[in-house]
């Protein structure tokens, strides 16, 4: 009897059907090792299913099979695909230009060699090889590209000619708008973002593209602009209350919500990829050893697009995995792990009201949005069954009042000041240790793993 096609494979992975394709795949491999298709459907199999040591080996040896260039090349642009993914950009980029070696006319694999190397912080590899592929630079993608390594080796004035032309998107203008703030030209970009359609929005997204790439103080006039356009925007104020240095108790709601459904559909790959955020990795490694028994309820507060959940369900095996958060964009993304029983658009002092008694909850880069996290850990503790364990991350700093509003809109917080709080509240500290929490700007940002669990 003959194996099912790799077609019916290619609708099972469609379905996340990922080991009855896989299964498919490897009947194939028997009769024929040098199967090209099933060797590569293989690898793409084991990477949408998360087993990218797997994926990496199978795309490796289809890469490496004697077929036509241009399958070559698939093989090494999906093999960059999961080596990004690993965090291993360099070996990504590598694959990246020898796929571009077999087919140097296909215009993805240049863009996203370049995304690559921006992840990278490689700008003059960047420069480089636009200049040696200049008809590149006539693709919008690639001439932003260009023009973030121009300002990322302080030539501002080059980059902000090279945009001036092609002011065509939101990215572009952002880009623009920054250099010519670097170059003490920011009356121009009010001007020009005050007569643009939704000016104050244009206004708040540049600011807020400005803050994020380390340039609060040029922000701050953007964001007085837009706030005299639309005065109600808690969001604007939270911005102008973090460039000052305003501690406040948290960050809006609204604020939040719109960050996130802006950024969800590029989130998973910005966060694990350019940022190296490896949280759910962390959490996935260190809780099993204080998990006691079964796990019966997981909440996962500000699931995002599911990371933690997608790290943590094969490894504890929740039989209730509840997920909430303010971005219904990035619920929708977590809904398509499939692996949350139940997931809230609601914030996480609500979700935490309700009886769950929980055996674990979970909050991976989502105290950050919080000052005061006293009733934070009392709602907890409340949502918790005796025994019950809470795991989150923070982003942390030394500070006499325990915490700080960071020019970024996060909060920072002193994690053995939040450590004692825990422990008056009747905690006990299972696992409170450092760890390079994301990249920002080029350099690693410090935080902190904390593992506490309510008394039997």
């Amino acid at each position: 009897m003959s194996a099912p096609s790799l077609n019916e494979a290619l609708a099972l992975m469609n379905q996340q059907a990922f080991p009855a394709a896989a299964a498919i795949c490897r009947q194939h491999l028997a009769v024929r090792a040098d199967d090209f298709n099933a060797r590569h459907l293989l690898g793409l199999i084991e990477f949408k299913a998360g087993q990218l040591l797997a994926a990496t080996k199978d795309l490796q040896k289809a890469s490496r099979l004697p077929v036509a260039a241009r399958f070559k090349a698939q093989a090494l642009s999906n093999l960059a695909l999961v080596l990004q993914a690993r965090g291993r950009l360099e070996n990504a980029c590598e694959a990246l230009q020898q796929a571009i070696e077999y087919q140097p006319k296909e215009l993805a694999f240049h863009l996203n060699l370049l995304g690559a190397l921006e992840k990278r912080s490689d700008w003059s590899a960047i420069i480089a090889h636009l200049k040696g592929f200049t008809s590149l630079q006539q693709h919008p993608e690639a001439r932003l590209s260009l023009a973030v390594a121009l300002r990322h080796t302080d030539q501002n004035q080059q980059a902000l000619a090279l945009l001036e032309t092609t002011l065509n998107s939101l990215d572009a203008e952002a880009e623009w708008a920054l250099n010519a703030a670097i170059l003490n030209q920011i009356e121009p970009v009010i001007k020009y973002g005050q007569q643009t359609n939704q000016a104050a929005h244009w206004l708040t997204q540049v600011a807020d593209y400005m803050a994020e790439e380390g340039f609060a103080t040029l922000a701050t006039p953007v964001y007085q602009a837009a706030l005299e356009l639309d005065p109600s925007n808690v969001s604007v104020r939270h911005m102008l209350s973090a460039a000052a240095g305003e501690c406040t108790a948290q960050a809006p709601d609204a604020y939040v919500e719109s960050l996130y459904d802006q950024h969800a559909d590029a989130f998973e790959e910005r966060l694990t990829g350019r940022l190296g955020y490896q949280a759910p990795t962390l959490l996935a490694e260190r809780l099993p050893e204080f998990t006691q028994g079964a796990i019966n309820t997981l909440l996962d507060l500000g699931c995002g697009t599911g990371l933690c959940g997608q790290a943590l369900q094969p490894v504890l095996h929740p039989r209730n995995l509840i997920g909430c958060d303010l971005s219904q964009q990035m619920l929708s993304h977590a809904a398509e792990k499939s692996v949350y029983t139940e997931l809230l658009h609601a914030d996480l002092m609500s979700t935490l009201a309700k009886p769950w008694q929980a055996d674990l909850i979970t909050a991976t880069d989502v105290l950050i949005y919080t000052g005061e996290l006293s009733p934070v850990l009392q709602a907890a503790f409340n949502a918790l069954t005796p025994g019950g364990l809470f795991a989150f991350t923070l982003e942390t700093c030394s500070h006499s009042e325990g915490v700080m509003l960071d020019a970024s809109g996060r909060y920072r917080h002193d994690a053995q000041k939040l450590l004692k709080n825990a422990q008056e509240q009747g905690y006990e500290v299972c696992v409170a240790e450092e760890f390079p929490l994301r990249r920002e700007q080029g350099n690693m940002l410090e935080g902190a793993l904390i593992i506490l669990r309510r008394p039997c």
